[in-house]
């Protein structure tokens, strides 16, 4: 069964706050590439789907791969053009999925934004895989969870050192139970997509495709620093990380 990977980087980086986060450099490389990368050395995927923000991220990029990555890999990349947020973004490459691959195949989504996936994981992954059950990356949380609710006339999400919260407003989670949630993510295409579909149709958004997903989920336990790059600040951790690494 062919195996088709979604890398997500349409995006607008408007927490990042200096341009495109998916074409920041780290140590001279776009960090989308250290994802892509990853994917391509467990020499698993038929398909690698990019979900793009513009033209000039997808030129920027193309031309970053035409110059270091093999001519037989570039032949199997496609190019779509996301949407208004990040659930139109996977719907619109589950859509190529269907119109121009194979619906009988298993699809990794991946946010472009996540350059220290390893292979060993995406290969744990694959292995734990089947039609009836979705697979997740996630790692648990050692921090207290505060779920703070504010006064009906408060701004939400508040201003952290601006509003006080009473003992009734403060809810502490049991950390035990809590999962912070990774990509990549993997699904048998015909139920995500069906899942997928819904969401478009009601005009729903979800930050996260298990949350979605209607069928089972199997949660793997990440051990690896696979952080998100959400701020400016997150590079220098993960090039501190490449940096030990080598």
């Amino acid at each position: 069964m062919e195996r088709y990977a979604i890398f997500l980087c349409a995006g607008r980086s408007q927490r990042f706050g200096e341009g495109d986060k998916c074409l920041a450099l780290i140590r001279g490389k776009p960090i989308l590439s250290y994802a892509f990368e990853a994917f391509v050395r467990t020499g698993i995927f038929d398909r690698y789907i990019f979900v793009h923000r513009d033209n000039t991220q997808k030129n920027i990029l193309e031309k970053y791969f035409q110059d270091r990555i093999l001519g037989n890999i570039l032949s199997r990349v496609r190019w779509v053009l996301g949407g208004e947020n990040r659930t139109n973004s996977v719907f619109n490459g589950l859509q190529l999925i269907r119109e121009q691959l194979s619906s009988d195949a298993f699809v990794f989504i991946h946010d472009g934004a996540r350059p220290l996936i390893s292979s060993q994981n995406i290969l744990r992954i694959n292995g734990a895989l089947s039609k009836e059950c979705g697979v997740i990356l996630a790692h648990r949380t050692t921090d207290t969870i505060l779920l703070a609710t504010a006064k009906d006339h408060v701004p939400f999400p508040p201003i952290a050192d601006k509003i006080v919260f009473s003992k009734e407003q403060r809810q502490y989670c049991d950390r035990g139970k809590l999962w912070a949630i990774e990509t990549p993510q993997a699904f048998y295409f015909p139920e995500i997509f069906k899942d997928y579909e819904q969401a478009h149709a009601l005009q729903r958004s979800f930050s996260d495709d298990s949350s979605l997903f209607s069928g089972e989920i199997r949660i793997l336990e990440s051990k690896d620093f696979n952080p998100k790059i959400t701020f400016v600040e997150d590079l220098e951790p993960v090039n501190t990380r490449l940096v030990f690494s080598e």
